[in-house]
């Protein structure tokens, strides 16, 4: 994922090289600034999910299906947001990832609400993003049985509806 340089950014860009380095002292801020840009994408993804809360059921489903299409979507930004370790993170990546997160908290908190359940909702939160993380995870890295190109096929999106159903 870091395999580049700030002199191929600028050039990519089309700034000066002396331009890039006035922003970024490395290139893992250039990286961090990518992550953010990824969990924000997804936040705006979630939230749009959130607006409808008709059906419990259904909207805590498509809460985990719009995290796994994100996923295979975009590769790239969830590969750099799940898998690079980092020593210290910027504030601003910081409150992305803490923005995407907390859209799930509330979503299980209203999901749990809704149906009468007593779990507590930040553990539900936590056990449901690690379906659907790691069902993109094995997508993604492995040789995992999915539809040519990366996308969910309609069969494949039942399927794994059904799973977050049996799972809640």
């Amino acid at each position: 994922m870091g395999d580049f340089s700030l002199r191929e950014v600028a050039n990519l860009s089309g700034v000066s090289h002396a331009a890039v380095y006035r922003h970024f002292q490395h290139k893992d801020e250039v990286l961090e600034i990518l992550s953010a840009i990824g969990f924000d994408r997804l936040a705006s993804l979630q939230k749009k999910v959130a607006k409808d809360k008709k059906n419990p059921d259904e909207y805590f489903v498509k809460l985990g299906l719009v995290y796994i299409q994100f996923a295979l979507k975009n590769p790239n930004y969830y590969k750099l947001m799940f898998q690079t370790k980092r020593e210290k993170e910027s504030n601003q990546l910081k409150r992305s990832k803490l923005r995407s997160y907390a859209v799930l908290v509330h979503g299980c908190r209203f999901y749990l609400n809704a149906k009468k359940r007593k779990e507590n909702h930040r553990s539900f939160a936590l056990m449901s993003w690690s379906l659907v993380h790691g069902f993109s995870d094995l997508s993604l890295e492995t040789n995992f049985p999915i539809s040519e190109g990366k996308r969910l096929n309609q069969s494949q999106i039942e399927l794994a509806a059904s799973i977050l159903r049996f799972a809640t």
